[in-house]
């Protein structure tokens, strides 16, 4: 791959959750941008082909000339990466690394999104420069492919996000469907989240782009709260009888290896000239409760 730098972008998972809103985002402001999807019935002159599980070799980039890189596509169900860690370890941290390996080589500037799941939960706020404590192999797969990115030098700077809430997040769009029509919820009492709304993580991503910022950046809320409290919260708003929210545990459930604490220190937001958000205002902003 031969190239030279332009103002382009490449989305990497152009058809993913975040990667299709910050593709949008992008043709919104009219910045030319590329995507990626693994669907073939989605692809356009603007969207390519490409598949973390098949081999890259014969895989070129755009023959228009790319600046930056945002990978955004992952095999992100822990689930999944559980059951079947080889072929997720595949996507997640061999294909991922093989092609930003290329793309650095051919002075291309590689975001990556990671997340805190890079880290055990133990403790509030983990640093960008603490030690990687993954307890979810979802996590260990992004531990690793983070460390051997990170190698790859100043071509690179890796995203660690909380949970990144969306307006079609299934999970508060079923709570507030059922609090509407009267229906009980049952959220988790003992399970954590620090939500980061999805347009303050494409802002983030459009940032690090934009200044080609190299290194290790953490976004998180700025505090927890429990799931209980969450729901609790939309109920209020919603102005329906509390009553309907009946939390429960997350061992009630069979789930196991759940972090007690999710936040990040996000202090190195402030190079972009941002500040984490706060739970709440990020919920009434995407779902809309004001």
């Amino acid at each position: 791959m031969n190239i030279r730098q332009t103002n382009s972008t490449l989305i990497v998972g152009g058809d993913s959750t975040i990667g299709g809103i910050l593709a949008e985002a992008y043709e919104v402001d009219s910045k030319p941008v590329w995507k990626t999807t693994r669907h073939r019935n989605k692809v356009n002159k603007r969207c390519l082909f490409l598949d973390l599980f098949d081999d890259l070799n014969s895989w070129h980039l755009p023959h228009e000339l790319i600046r930056t890189a945002i990978f955004c596509a992952a095999v992100t169900s822990h689930e999944e990466c559980r059951l079947n860690p080889e072929l997720s370890w595949r996507v997640n941290v061999r294909s991922t690394v093989a092609l930003a390996t290329r793309m650095v080589e051919a002075g291309v500037f590689v975001v990556f999104l990671s997340s805190n799941a890079v880290f055990n939960g133990d403790s509030a706020h983990a640093c960008s420069t603490d030690q990687p404590t993954a307890i979810t192999e979802y996590g260990r797969q992004k531990a690793e492919a983070e460390r051997q990115l990170i190698k790859l030098g100043d071509r690179v700077a890796i995203v660690r996000f909380s949970k990144v809430i969306t307006p079609k997040m299934p999970l508060i769009k079923d709570w507030i469907r059922n609090l509407k029509t009267g229906n009980v919820i049952h959220p988790f009492l003992d399970m954590m989240i620090s939500p980061v709304p999805v347009t303050f993580a494409t802002s983030v991503l459009s940032e690090i782009a934009l200044k080609q910022i190299p290194g290790i950046f953490q976004v998180s809320a700025k505090q927890d709260i429990t799931y209980a409290n969450l729901a609790g919260y939309i109920a209020d708003k919603l102005n329906v009888n509390d009553e309907l929210v009946q939390p429960i545990s997350y061992r009630d459930v069979g789930f196991t290896d759940v972090a007690r604490n999710t936040t990040l220190d996000s202090s190195g937001l402030t190079v972009l000239g941002l500040q984490p958000p706060d739970v709440f205002t990020g919920v009434d902003e995407t779902f809309e409760l004001n």
